[in-house]
């Protein structure tokens, strides 16, 4: 039970008789220096949407998080969830509008090959609408019990448990048989390609908060973590001089497919300064490796009279582990407003993905085989420290509705890409720094929590473009930039709700129904303790 001076949960001002309380955060202090060059994924670590609720906030939730976001963000805050309620958030609808400048002519010519070639109309312009799944979580009272039908608050000094299912972040870009048609001087160009990547962070297990005292809790969660890589990018280009009936032409295909699986240690506090202000901080740990897999693949084809081919296939490692991260939060609660500000600091690496491949390469020339050899290939991505802000606001208009709404920055921890690369030394495409904003409304009711709103990105930087026009074809950066915005409907709902519904029907169906209780007014939010529910 909290105890009076101790702030309830936003639901604890509309559940009746029977409903569960909450507990205040912690943290504050912002960390410094801002760095990084990057859309929504591969060192951009704020791009997926986690809890509904807290994704409208800006991200936040180390203090007061108290939805399925909270065990990725601070599991000390699940102490704050009521007891036996599943916590599930779906965003549905992503509109994603990207701009990929000189995309098709993204480098310097080989003049002997393609003389002055000046194509016009070489910006692309590509958008999708896509529907993205998010984190669900159980919640439940170890003291307790899962089967315990008692609806009294429990002591202070309970302990909570969660069982989590979340993507922490994710990345997909693609368009398929992308037609390209163009003249310069007697030169004609026709151009097809293809372009899928995906990048993901899955994570789940247990998590558990315990709360000290009236202001302190504690938390840890130990969740497996996959990360998913998966690229693939195919471009065959032809070039015709129709001064003289001669043409060339170009192919050029690789594709990577990588699953690492890793485990690491959230460890949480939060802490009740006064009775209007809190505190928090979480640390993720560096991650242990498990096992992983790889698969990767690569061709080009350059024929000008006669054809020089290069391939190559092979299999080995794929090493992804997910930064240290430390998350520092203050909140601000009064009756009709809360605030909270975050910081997120990840620490660089060296490895922020690796692989390591096994191949055969052949090389073919004239008809013939000209060589055939086993070799290695190692490439490393690395990643700087980082540190992204997010700001959430929420303004109750009435005891049961809320308006939220914040924003966050999202920076992109790799290396901006310079000069032409290849598949063979770069493992990302892209390097995009962003930010987002979300806007909704939330509606807290004695079944349950509804959210409903909107969350709006815009991110620019460099994307990696093949110059089907260089000898041997090659990668050279191209700027970019993309628009966003994903419909996001989450909520909760309470288990004693949905058994005490099936037993008031089951009562009703019997004949042995009780009468309604009398209505009450409720109360203000935030207004009384939580313990008089």
């Amino acid at each position: 039970m909290l105890t009076p001076d101790t702030p309830p949960s936003p639901h604890a001002r509309v559940l009746r008789s029977g409903a569960r309380g909450a507990l205040a955060g912690i943290v504050g202090a912002l960390l410094g220096t801002l760095d990084g060059a990057a859309v929504h994924a591969q060192g951009r670590y704020e791009s997926a949407l986690l809890g509904g609720r807290s994704a409208l906030l800006g991200g936040t939730g180390v203090v007061l998080g108290v939805d399925g976001a909270a065990p990725f963000l601070n599991p000390a805050t699940i102490i704050r969830i009521e007891d036996r309620n599943i916590a599930f958030s779906s965003t549905f609808f992503r509109y994603a509008h990207r701009t990929l400048e000189a995309w098709h002519q993204p480098g310097p010519v080989d003049s002997a090959l393609y003389g002055d070639l000046r194509l016009d109309h070489t910006t692309v312009s590509d958008q999708g609408l896509d529907s993205l799944p998010d984190a669900m979580c159980y919640f439940f009272d170890w003291q307790r019990g899962a089967g315990d039908a008692d609806s009294r608050r429990a002591r202070v000094g309970r302990q909570t448990v969660a069982a989590c299912l979340g993507k922490t972040e994710e990345n997909e870009f693609g368009f398929d048989a992308l037609r390209f048609s163009g003249e310069s001087g007697p030169r004609r160009v026709s151009q097809a390609q293809t372009l899928r990547y995906a990048w993901g962070r899955f994570s789940a297990g247990p998590s558990w908060s315990y709360r000290v005292t009236d202001r302190l809790a504690v938390g840890v969660s130990l969740p497996v973590v996959r990360t998913r890589y998966a690229s693939s990018l195919g471009v065959a280009s032809v070039v015709e001089d129709t001064s003289t009936g001669s043409a060339s032409s170009a192919t050029y295909q690789a594709a990577l497919s990588g699953d690492s699986w890793d485990v690491l240690a959230h460890l949480g506090v939060t802490y009740r300064l006064t009775s209007v202000f809190s505190a928090g901080i979480s640390v993720r740990t560096p991650s242990v490796h498990i096992f992983d897999s790889l698969d990767a693949s690569y061709h080009d084809t350059l024929a000008t009279g006669t054809a020089a081919v290069r391939t190559w296939a092979g299999e080995g490692e794929f090493v992804a582990p997910s930064p240290a991260r430390v998350a520092v939060g203050a909140s601000a609660e009064w009756s009709r407003l809360r605030l909270e500000l975050d910081g997120f600091f990840y620490l660089g690496q060296r490895e922020l993905a690796r692989i390591t491949a096994d191949r055969e390469e052949i090389a073919i020339e004239g008809g013939a085989v000209t060589s055939r050899r086993q070799s290695r290939l190692d490439i490393v991505e690395e990643a700087a420290p980082i540190v992204n802000v997010g700001l959430g606001a929420e303004v109750f208009v009435t005891r049961d509705l809320s308006v939220v709404g914040g924003v966050v920055t999202d920076f992109n921890a790799l290396s901006s890409l310079r000069g032409p690369t290849t598949a063979e030394s770069k493992l990302f495409l892209e390097r995009m720094s962003g930010v987002h904003a979300g806007l909704g409304m939330v509606s807290y009711t004695r079944y349950g929590d509804l959210v409903f709103g909107a969350r709006f990105d815009y991110a620019a930087g460099q994307m990696a473009a093949v110059n089907a026009f260089a000898s041997p074809v090659r990668l050279d950066p191209i700027d970019c930039r993309e628009i966003g915005a994903t419909l996001v409907l989450a909520g909760r709902i309470s288990l004693r709700t949905v058994e005490g519904v099936a037993r008031e029907i089951g009562d009703a169906v019997e004949g042995s129904a009780a009468a309604p209780p009398e209505r009450t007014t409720p109360r203000e939010p935030m207004r009384a303790p939580a313990q008089e529910d």
